[in-house]
C-alpha cells in the first residue's frame, strides 16, 4: 500500500499543471489557468508563490525559504502518506471520509533556533470558501530541521460566507506556512474567527496584511503550496486522473438548503477533534 501511495505521489506531479486545468468551475474558481514560468526543479519558493497568485495578492512576503517536505496525518491504519514536496498531488484512493489533510511534521531546510514555531495551513486560499488551520506556540528547545507540528495548540476557522455546488469532485490546494518567534504569541477573541481573522476581516488577503495576528508573525519563514484529491470507487471502477469525492470540507448548496442557518461539515469538526485528542 505504501509504495503505491509514494508511486501516486511521484507521478501526480507529472499531471499537476493538467488537473490544476480540471478544478471544477464553482463559486472557488476563477476560470484562467496558470502556466508554470520555468522548470518546477528551478524555481525558488517566490517564483512559485508568484506563480500561484500567493504573492503578493495573498502573502505580502513571500517565505524566505521552501519547505523541504511536509508530512500528513495517516488517512486510515492502511495508508501512511510519504513525505510531501511544493507542488505535490496527492491522491488518495478508496477512502472516501478522508476530508481534510492535517500537518503532523515538517522538514525546514536548515535548522531553527530555540523559541517558538507556528504552522499556519490555508485551504484554497484564493477563493470563498476557505479555511485557515493554525498550530502556534511549538516549542523548540534545541536546534531543530524537524518540527512535530501536532504538539501544540490549535485553532482552526472554516468560512461560511459562500457555499460550494455539491458535486460529484473537488480538488484543494494547501499552502503551509512557517513563522518564528522568539517568544509565544497571544491570539486576540474567544472565537476561532476573532483568534484568526480578527473582527475586521473576511478574507485571507486581510489575514495576512490588517488582521491584528500578521503583525506578530511577520515573514514567513519557509512555505510550500501542494493539492489534494479524493478519488473515490464508483460502480466497482476506479475513475482514473478524475477527482471524484463524496466528500468536501466546505458547506455545499446542499447543506445550506436543508438548514437556515450557517453550517460547517460534521465530518470536519470530528476529524480535527479527533485527531487533536489522539
Amino acid at each position: 500500500m505504501s509504495i503505491w501511495i509514494h508511486m501516486q505521489v511521484i507521478f501526480s506531479n507529472i499531471f499537476s499543471q493538467i488537473l490544476e486545468d480540471l478544478r471544477k468551475t464553482t463559486s472557488n474558481s476563477t476560470g484562467s489557468s496558470v502556466n508554470l514560468c520555468c522548470e518546477s526543479g528551478r524555481m525558488t519558493v517566490g517564483d512559485w508563490f508568484t506563480e500561484k497568485q500567493l504573492t503578493p495578492d495573498i502573502v505580502p512576503q513571500a517565505p524566505y525559504t521552501l519547505l523541504q517536505t511536509i508530512t500528513l496525518s495517516p488517512a486510515s491504519s492502511l495508508l501512511n502518506f510519504p513525505p510531501i514536496h511544493v507542488g505535490d498531488e496527492v491522491v488518495v484512493l478508496s477512502f472516501p471520509s478522508f476530508i481534510t489533510g492535517i500537518v503532523q511534521s515538517l522538514t525546514l531546510t536548515a535548522q531553527v533556533n530555540p523559541g517558538y514555531v507556528h504552522v499556519v495551513t490555508i485551504i484554497d486560499p484564493l477563493y470563498k470558501p476557505f479555511a485557515v488551520l493554525m498550530n502556534y506556540n511549538i516549542i523548540v528547545g534545541q536546534p531543530s530541521q524537524t518540527i512535530n507540528v501536532t504538539s501544540s495548540r490549535f485553532v482552526a476557522y472554516l468560512d461560511n460566507s459562500a457555499s460550494m455546488p455539491r458535486m460529484d469532485s473537488y480538488r484543494s490546494e494547501y499552502v503551509v506556512l512557517v513563522y518564528y518567534t522568539a517568544s509565544q504569541i497571544y491570539l486576540d477573541g474567544s472565537t476561532p474567527k476573532d483568534m484568526i481573522l480578527g473582527t475586521s476581516c473576511s478574507d485571507t488577503k486581510c489575514l495576512f496584511t490588517n488582521s491584528a495576528l500578521s503583525p506578530k508573525l511577520g515573514q514567513p519563514l519557509a512555505g510550500t503550496v501542494f493539492y489534494v484529491n479524493l478519488l473515490v470507487k464508483e460502480h466497482q471502477k476506479t475513475i482514473s486522473l478524475q477527482i471524484t469525492t463524496k466528500n468536501t470540507v466546505f458547506t455545499t448548496s446542499e447543506d445550506v438548503s436543508s438548514s437556515s442557518y450557517p453550517l460547517t461539515p460534521l465530518s470536519f469538526v470530528l476529524a480535527i477533534f479527533i485527531h487533536y485528542l489522539l
